[in-house]
């Protein structure tokens, strides 16, 4: 808001100085040439600043990761007390660096003023920061204004969708996840057929992946399909997917994944 406003207090000054000499018309020209050059200037500045705040998050992240991974290693080599209580260990450690990223993430909102997307875009991030926390109820709060535009963000709406017995799940996927292609779109697709599987509705799962099969050769997907096609639906398995399936807390793995930072 307060960028707009400085935009237009630019625009006016420039028409001012320029109608004089060159005319109306000129004056309207710089007077709008000065305000989208004031316009991409403040977008750059803002960015980088900002940036400098999501680097640190995601450093202090990757950090608390390698802390996590160097513990669960030196427990492997000499192990000390019980595999529970390191596992309670490692969890709490997770949980710290992931409220410390919700804190530090907030340093965000003094962009707001000057910037009209910056809070949704702090909105998804914290979003994936509570999702992790498994703290459901400020998930789906800030779902509703968070920017649904990646595949893990869309997966974590299905999931969320899918939780809530929501009856538009499918209507949903139909409309934002269907374009995807790649990998983006073997993720998605097999997060959708695994809750289709679960609802008892085989045939719209394999009609799920047999799209999926289209835009990617995914092995999970193709695993998957033929289950299907040989009619071994119990045998739906999204464990393939590794931390990125088990990250949206639909299913525990046997054994439980170290690596749950999100990425944005």
């Amino acid at each position: 808001m307060i960028t707009m406003l400085i935009n237009l207090a630019v625009a006016l000054l420039i028409y001012w100085v320029t109608s004089r000499d060159l005319g109306i018309a000129w004056g309207v020209v710089c007077g709008i040439l000065a305000a989208m050059l004031c316009q991409v200037a403040s977008f750059f500045i803002i960015r980088k600043l900002a940036g400098k705040i999501n680097d640190k998050i995601q450093h202090d992240m990757e950090e608390a990761q390698h802390k996590i991974q160097r513990k669960m290693q030196q427990f492997q080599q000499r192990p000390v007390g019980s595999p529970k209580t390191m596992q309670q260990i490692l969890e709490k450690d997770q949980r710290d660096a992931l409220l410390q990223a919700l804190k530090n993430s907030n340093e965000l909102k003094k962009f707001f003023l000057w910037s009209p997307m910056m809070k949704k875009q702090l909105c998804t991030m914290q979003m994936a920061l509570y999702y992790q926390l498994r703290d459901f109820k400020k998930v789906d709060e800030m779902m509703k204004n968070a920017l649904l535009l990646d595949s893990r963000s869309l997966a974590m709406k299905l999931a969320r969708m899918y939780q809530l017995n929501d009856e538009n799940l499918e209507k949903f996927y139909q409309k934002r996840c269907r374009k995807f292609k790649g990998e983006d779109a073997a993720f998605l697709a097999s997060v959708f057929a695994w809750m289709m599987v679960k609802r008892g509705n085989n045939e719209k799962a394999l009609e799920t992946l047999v799209n999926a099969r289209k835009t990617t050769d995914n092995q999970v997907v193709m695993e998957n399909w033929e289950r299907l096609v040989n009619g071994k639906a119990k045998h739906y398995s999204n464990a393939g997917l590794g931390d990125l399936w088990y990250s949206l807390y639909l299913e525990e793995p046997k054994l439980k994944p170290q690596k749950v930072v999100p990425r944005w």
